[in-house]
Order: C-alpha cells, then structure tokens, then sequence
C-alpha cells in the first residue's frame, strides 16, 4: 500500500477519535483546542494525500476509493455530532448525507447497468465538498451567527445543485446507445 492511501486509512481512523473528542468537549471545554487540532489535521490529510499521490506518481484505483470515502466519512460523522448537540437542524444533516447516499447508489446502478466503475469528481461536487467542510468549521468553532447562517445556506444551495447535477450525469451515462 502506497503513503497517499495509508494517509487517506489515517484520515478515516482520525474521525472516531474526533467525535469523542467533539463529545467529550461538550462537558470538558478545554478539549476545544483538541478539537480544532484533531479535525484541522484531518482536513490537512485530505489535501496531503493528493497531494502525495500526484508527486510520487502513485495515483491507484484503491486511492480513487478511499479518498472520497475519507471525505464523505468526515462530513458525515461530523454533521451527524452537529446534529446530536443540536448545533444544527436535523434536515441539514439528512440533506448531506441524502446527496452522498444518491452518489453511492447512482454509481451501484451505472455499474450493475453498464459494468462501469468510474466515477470522476465533478467541479461542483468539490465545491460542495469544501463548502460543507468550510461550514463543519465554522459550526464547530463558532463564528457570527450572520457569516454561518450564509455559510451553510451557500453549503446546502451547492449541495443540492451538486446532487443534481451527478443525477443528471449519471442518467447520461444509461442512456442508449445510438446504433
């Protein structure tokens, strides 16, 4: 296994040890500082990862999976702690997680459909990606309640239209072929 992949293992092993650390703060505030470190060194892994992997040229179809995975695992379990402290409605969470359910099952059709695996990134699936991380941010480490609001108003408004749009990417791909 390359380093780009054991950075991405690293990435998903870090979010459980994030959400006790985000849980336990609740009760403990002197874990704040904690916290920011565990979930700023886990965004830090995503970006070194790609990063690691283009300048050793050690791209793999493993890492293809696993970095996205990463990604989706961290919102997820973050937005899912936002959700249970009650730092964000329940629907937020349902939304985000609700696109990324739509990508896996889009993609679990394409392949069953036409036996072809590859998913590319889409320019607004990344958006949405930083947006949700960028909002993750700012509900965790409170910012004005105006800059937030815009943020995760901006997030879900991406977050949709990026659903939307791998919908129509994927319905492209299992449409016939002319003959």
């Amino acid at each position: 296994m390359n380093l780009a992949n054991r950075i991405s293992i690293l990435r998903i092993l870090l979010i459980p040890v994030f959400m006790i650390v985000f849980l336990n703060e609740q009760k403990h505030p002197d874990l704040k500082n904690w916290t920011l470190a565990i979930f700023a060194f886990a965004i830090f892994t995503d970006l070194l990862d790609g990063a690691v992997a283009r300048y050793r040229k050690e791209r793999t179809r493993l890492g293809s999976f696993l970095d996205p995975l990463a990604d989706k695992l961290l919102i997820t379990a973050t937005f899912v702690v936002l959700s249970y402290i009650g730092r964000i409605d329940l629907w937020i969470f349902v939304a985000i997680f609700s696109r990324d359910l739509i990508i896996v099952l889009g993609w679990a059709i394409v392949y069953i459909l036409t036996n072809s695996s590859s998913i590319e990134p889409r320019p607004l699936g990344k958006i949405s990606t930083v947006l949700q991380m960028g909002a993750a941010i700012a509900l965790l480490f409170p910012v004005p309640d105006l800059v937030g609001t815009l943020l995760v108003r901006t997030m879900l408004f991406f977050t949709f239209l990026s659903a939307a749009d791998y919908i129509w990417i994927g319905s492209r791909k299992l449409e016939p072929i002319p003959r």
